[in-house]
């Protein structure tokens, strides 16, 4: 059986390197657009990205809203499509790379044809696994626009109280900001698309679909309805706001520890054992020697 194992395990790597190297010439364009330090593998998704176009993948369905709304939340609207097309790829990579791995475990351990039914089921974990990062990273850029959301509301709400027109409050916040941050980053894609001609309402809409985070939706619709709002009104709205984004701040804070002392347990497991390894070694020796 390591015979067959081997033999599965180079030929599943040869049929994905040849079968990507003839789908890179379609996807080439697509590919190279792509940061390096974000996506150091990208050379390899061409096969993916071919498979996903090939197989018809349903684009309804609660899978597929829940694969949208995480690239969306992580890219944008305006390229979730790309994006999608991207990741799909990485699946369909981190699959075959399940299988392989799987193989080379089954030739190098000298497993019995009983393993062979975890090759399929490492492709098929692999493939739903990436799902788990891409909901972490949705998260994690979630919870950073909680956290900066309270500072930015009330920044506006200051500069509008001074008497600063409200596209004026927001270059000048958008200038003095962090642009890495999700929040500032999602606020220059605005600003842009408003400089560009696209209408408020769409801008903000997207905005808000971009983000997912209830409090900067009803920010959104309060900007959008700014006409209908006097000057006076909208700071009041954006002090109203800022009080419950402070709230939701501390909500997000303490979502942020809870998630930082769980990723803590698994270490500190790990020296509880080195420690009792440790004190009891010396007693347990003795122990060996006496008898």
């Amino acid at each position: 059986m390591n015979t067959a194992y081997a033999v599965i395990m180079i030929s599943t790597f040869l049929f994905y390197v040849i079968m990507n190297q003839f789908a890179r010439q379609k996807f080439s364009d697509e590919l190279k657009i792509l940061d390096v330090k974000e996506y150091p593998y990208r050379d390899f998704l061409a096969f993916g990205m071919w498979l996903y176009n090939k197989l018809n993948i349903p684009k309804s369905g609660s899978y597929h809203v829940f694969l949208y709304q995480r690239i969306v939340m992580v890219y944008g609207t305006r390229y979730a499509g790309y994006y999608l097309r991207i990741y799909w790829g990485e699946k369909f990579m981190y699959s075959f790379l399940g299988i392989i791995v799987a193989c080379f475990v089954g030739a190098a351990s000298g497993a019995g044809a009983k393993f062979v039914i975890a090759v399929p089921a490492a492709g098929t974990l692999l493939f739903f696994l990436a799902d788990r990062n891409l909901d972490d990273r949705a998260e994690k850029r979630k919870l950073q626009l909680m956290i900066d959301f309270p500072a930015f509301v009330s920044k506006l709400a200051l500069l509008m109280n001074a008497g600063m027109h409200l596209r004026q409050a927001l270059v000048k916040i958008y200038d003095d900001s962090d642009k890495t941050k999700p929040l500032y980053e999602e606020l220059g894609t605005v600003l842009a698309d408003l400089e560009a001609g696209i209408g408020e309402s769409q801008a903000w809409q997207e905005f808000s679909e971009r983000c997912k985070v209830r409090e900067i939706t009803s920010f959104a619709s309060m900007i959008v309805q700014n006409s209908k709002l006097g000057g006076k009104q909208m700071v009041n709205e954006l002090k109203r706001m800022s009080h419950e984004a402070w709230e939701m701040r501390k909500n997000a804070a303490r979502q942020l520890g809870e998630t930082a002392s769980a990723k803590l347990v698994f270490p500190m497991m790990l020296m509880l054992v080195a420690i009792l390894i440790i004190a009891l070694a010396p007693a347990i020796m003795q122990f060996s020697i006496n008898y």
